[in-house]
């Protein structure tokens, strides 16, 4: 079936792509959308390639963009491809500064938001949450932008008309929350078909999390929790067993714990490059497991996570293996396909996800007897013992742990999430980037026998804007300091 939706799609395809050198908004002819946009299986077809737009994004950089500046993983011991990022050395040609895949997936839903409205004899149902899952992703992936490089151009139009310039400002990251990402969520959970639940598909569960983790980005902990709500009364959802925990990476559809998931054939898209960066079977990967979380889940045995997150017997400890299912040799290691043959399911929201997020945000509006009922729901799932309210002194200590006891609702999420696209998020969101990785930069720069310079200026938190994106559109300029 995908391969049919994509040759229906080559057309719009060529089209959306056509002039490559406008990074930002790639121009489309106007004969194409003249010819396109007529049946309800166009919109479908439209749909898809969204998704494929999603599947482009996250191929390569679902782990540089989530983990790899992280104290989640360091560089490799042997390959440098990840060092830049461990040592916060980013550059305007580090893999993972162009954004160019993020705006084409938005070029798409443009589209779709514009015609799929006006398609005659559409099933009106079918045609409203078609219309939710491109609003949803356009705002998805401008969620992504502004969190990793803050203020960005916005495209909330297709670009059809040669004589419209193609160049555009950046528009403050506050303004595109207020004026693009909540408003297009706002409508797409509207719009959306509530009875529809298919785990590949941005649905009314997926949009009602991301509303949540775009309010507490916000720190609008009020709202976030209200869609928090609205996600529960969906009454779609529960954590998944203990035993069964790795279904949520290896069988999305057999959990009712996932709310979004990405799709991936590797007969159809392609393998997975991401398995390049984390463990394949014919490569070497682009980044190791930091120590600190090597000696946690290698000793607390009991905590089921780490044993199917990583793989103990390699010596770089450089395979990650939480997306792949057991697949063992006669003498019991891993086998990992090759990259050509990986197919990686990212579980972009879950339950336990939001479930850490509700912890968060009532620890932070001064409910602590509910938060930790929510931090223990997923901590104890993971096989340990349940904490109790004096194990946490005050609302700090629950959130960010103490030198007494180093655990808490971000630690938590650091071992639940472990190169799932969050931990960066977690600690900005927080405002703790570098607090929180200065000390750990300058270990790794020791080790590597550079000087102790930590993490540097305090604006590269945010990544900086490929020389390519900036060579093709002439209203950008460079985040400082890059």
């Amino acid at each position: 079936m995908k391969k049919i939706l994509h040759i229906t799609f080559l057309m719009l395809s060529i089209a959306l792509f056509s002039c490559k050198k406008l990074l930002d908004q790639p121009p489309k002819s106007q004969l194409a959308s003249s010819e396109f946009w007529k049946t309800s299986d166009d919109a479908k077809a439209g749909i898809a390639g969204i998704y494929d737009g999603i599947q482009d994004m996250f191929s390569t950089q679902y782990i540089y963009w989530g983990d790899g500046r992280s104290d989640n993983l360091t560089f490799h011991p042997t390959y440098n491809d990840g060092l830049p990022l461990a040592l916060n050395v980013l550059t305007p040609t580090t893999t993972g500064a162009d954004w160019t895949l993020i705006y084409a997936a938005i070029s798409r839903a443009n589209f779709a938001i514009k015609y799929i409205p006006a398609i005659d004899g559409i099933d009106p149902v079918l045609s409203k949450d078609l219309q939710a899952q491109a609003l949803g992703i356009r705002a998805y992936c401008y969620f992504w932008l502004i969190r990793l490089w803050g203020n960005v151009p916005v495209w909330t139009e297709p670009y059809e008309d040669l004589s419209t310039d193609p160049y555009k400002v950046v528009t403050p990251a506050a303004d595109i929350v207020k004026n693009v990402i909540l408003p297009d969520l706002l409508k797409a959970y509207d719009l959306s078909d509530h009875t529809a639940a298919v785990v590949w598909n941005l649905n009314s569960g997926g949009i009602a999390a991301m509303l949540m983790d775009v309010y507490m980005y916000n720190h609008d902990y009020t709202n976030a929790l209200l869609w928090c709500d609205n996600l529960f009364k969906l009454n779609r959802y529960s954590l998944e067993s203990t035993a069964n925990w790795k279904n949520n990476f290896i069988a999305p559809t057999n959990t009712k714990e996932n709310i979004w998931s990405l799709n991936w054939d590797f007969t159809v898209d392609g393998g997975n490059k991401t398995s390049q960066e984390i463990g394949a079977g014919d490569t070497n990967s682009d980044f190791a497991v930091d120590p600190d979380l090597w000696t946690y889940y290698t000793t607390v045995t009991a905590d089921i996570r780490g044993s199917q997150s990583i793989d103990f017997k390699v010596s770089n400890h450089d395979k990650i293996l939480k997306y792949y299912a057991p697949n063992l040799d006669k003498n019991g290691n891993q086998i990992y396909p090759p990259s050509p043959q990986a197919n990686l399911y990212f579980p972009l929201y879950r339950l336990a996800d939001i479930y850490l997020l509700r912890a968060e945000a009532l620890n932070k509006t001064g409910d602590l007897t509910n938060a930790l009922v929510y931090l223990n729901k997923v901590h104890t799932r993971a096989g340990l013992p349940a904490y109790q309210a004096s194990d946490f002194a005050n609302a700090d200590a629950m959130l960010y742990g103490s030198p007494v006891n180093a655990n808490g609702i971000l630690r938590e999420r650091q071992l639940e999430f472990f190169c799932e696209a969050k931990r960066w998020f977690d600690l900005q969101r927080n405002d703790i980037i570098i607090s929180t990785m200065d000390p750990v930069i300058r270990n790794r720069q020791l080790a590597k026998g550079f000087p102790s310079t930590g993490f540097g200026d305090p604006r590269k938190v945010l990544w900086p804007i490929n020389q390519n994106v900036l060579n093709a559109n002439t209203k950008l300029t460079q985040n400082p300091p890059y």
